[in-house]
């Protein structure tokens, strides 16, 4: 999804945050709320962690006009600091004590093992490949060793 889209989701499942606390809605319906802007957030972030990221070398290199870029990404940057600000002070006011610290402290931690999650199956993956290439090289060697043996036994043979 283009940012444009994902910010606008965003701003939309935030201020309907804002009015379920409004209006004084169930938890149950806020934390709901919270969640969809919490995965719009995920996804705005990755686009801009993206943006900063180096390009594949078979990918063909299309740039934009860089000052709208740049303005794009600063303004989505703001405009998700502002709404992390604005759902820690809703916790604050409408949530138990320390809600907001055992919010961050988890969301940390699923962020941690996620990330350990993806270096494990980068590590799998990169084991898996290299099992491969020394079976391979194994299978060649072995059937070499074959081939020649049998052109030596061939060889053997024919002298006889």
């Amino acid at each position: 999804m283009d940012p444009i889209t994902l910010l606008a989701a965003a701003s939309a499942a935030f201020n309907g945050v804002k009015k379920l606390v409004e209006h004084g809605r169930e938890i149950e319906d806020v934390f709901s709320q919270l969640s969809k802007w919490a995965t719009v957030t995920s996804d705005l972030q990755e686009w801009c962690k993206q943006q900063d990221a180096r390009p594949s070398i078979f990918k063909k290199l299309k740039f934009g006009d860089d000052t709208s870029e740049a303005i794009n990404v600063v303004s989505i940057r703001m405009k998700l600091a502002q709404q992390e600000k604005d759902i820690r002070e809703m916790f604050q006011w409408y949530g138990p004590p320390d809600s907001y610290e055992e919010f961050i402290k988890e969301r940390r931690k699923i962020k941690a093992q996620r990330e350990r999650m993806i270096y494990e199956q980068a590590r799998r993956r990169k084991e898996f490949l290299y099992i491969l290439l020394q079976g391979g090289g194994i299978t060649v060697c072995i059937l070499l060793l074959g081939w020649m043996g049998w052109t030596m036994f061939e060889l053997i043979q024919v002298n006889e």
